[in-house]
């Protein structure tokens, strides 16, 4: 494991390798001339934002819930993490009432995140030409095309019209014109939002999970410990995780174990799964635990014989830039849920969905959780 990660990107891509599982999901079309990429979004200065739009949509939905009923754990993180992303990263107006429902239909026929979640249904997509997803996103370019026509032009200072991203996505695209513009700038904010989006709604529904399940747990995060919020965050993840280490081999390379080399030819694909060893490197991995944590780090890296042995948002050069955001945006989304309602699990022993290959995983049932307003 140690080794697979040090691979260098040059002879054993990971982002070629991914291209390759998604590409299996969404359209080619999606990829062609893209200037934005994930990995821009993240600058400090950006995540203060995001995390402000990210409060204002936890508002929103808490306020849409009522004073009670019912909520399915993971369709309401999903619903949230579209709420906020969209208005991070997508404009203001693409979470207004106008729009938003119809963005989010959209954007869940086209989720990239279904070629490893339901394996099986590639075949669908291959059979029917992606004609779901093409419809879908032809859908997202009209919308944009709407929403770009109520903004104003972009400031010739560059000064921002709105908090977030999405002036940048238009700027990179300032030098284009017509249809050409609207297609480039709609097809920037679908691989960005799906991007940033696959895996951070699962995470905070399984961290809600594990503490609904543990009333002891809940009520200390409810009083006010932030700290084990985010040990929670972080320990739901690493249970939960089915991300698979991917790369695509470029250029002939060793990949050396304890009893050999293996010579790797190009046009290999080389893979595990997270959660072979993220359950079982140590006694007790399989069972969820949030002190195995102390803020982001891991505490038993020493009873491992490699500390690549346990990831939960990957090592080295291959790191996400996205995990303060993540912890963050769990932190906050799961305090304010838990601080405004009482809640009853009605559900009972969920596990990760079987056959489920990439990703954070999602439940193998529904999660259904009562609420009703605290006094």
């Amino acid at each position: 494991m140690k080794n697979l990660w040090a691979l260098p990107e040059a002879e054993a891509s990971k982002g070629v390798a991914d291209f390759g599982m998604l590409a299996h999901k969404v359209p080619a079309e999606l990829f062609a001339g893209r200037r934005t990429y994930p990995h821009m979004l993240f600058a400090r200065e950006d995540v203060e934002v995001y995390l402000e739009n990210l409060s204002a949509a936890v508002e929103l939905e808490l306020a849409a819930l009522g004073g009670r009923g019912e909520l399915e754990a993971f369709a309401h993180c999903r619903r949230l993490a579209h709420r906020m992303g969209l208005a991070s990263w997508g404009s203001r107006a693409a979470t207004s009432p106008r729009h938003f429902e119809r963005l989010v239909e959209a954007f869940d026929a086209l989720d990239s995140s279904e070629s490893f979640v339901h394996p099986p249904r590639a075949f669908l997509t291959w059979a029917t030409g992606k004609r779901r997803e093409k419809a879908a996103l032809t859908t997202i370019e009209a919308i944009y095309a709407e929403i770009l026509r109520e903004l104003p032009p972009l400031a010739a200072d560059g000064a921002p019209s709105e908090p977030g991203f999405f002036d940048r996505i238009r700027a990179a695209w300032a030098d284009v014109s017509g249809e050409a513009r609207i297609q480039g700038i709609a097809r920037d904010v679908v691989l960005v939002h799906m991007g940033s989006q696959s895996n951070l709604f699962a995470a905070m529904a399984w961290t809600l999970v594990h503490l609904i399940e543990r009333p002891a747990l809940l009520e200390a995060v409810r009083q006010g410990d932030d700290a084990l919020l985010e040990r929670c965050a972080h320990e739901s993840i690493r249970l939960r995780q089915r991300s698979i280490v991917l790369r695509r081999i470029l250029r002939p390379c060793l990949l050396a174990d304890e009893h050999a080399s293996y010579r790797l030819e190009p046009g290999l694909s080389l893979a595990t799964m997270m959660s072979v060893t993220n359950t079982t490197a140590a006694p007790g991995l399989d069972r969820f635990d949030p002190d195995h944590y102390r803020g982001p780090l891991f505490q038993r890296t020493k009873e491992l014989e490699g500390r690549e042995l346990v990831t939960t948002f990957g090592h080295g050069a291959h790191y996400c830039p996205a995990a303060r955001f993540s912890i963050s945006a769990i932190r906050i989304a799961t305090r304010a849920l838990l601080e405004r309602f009482e809640l009853e699990p009605r559900f009972r022993d969920p596990a990760p969905l079987r056959r489920q290959i990439g990703g954070v995983a999602r439940a193998d049932r529904p999660c259904r959780i009562g609420y009703r307003q605290r006094p």
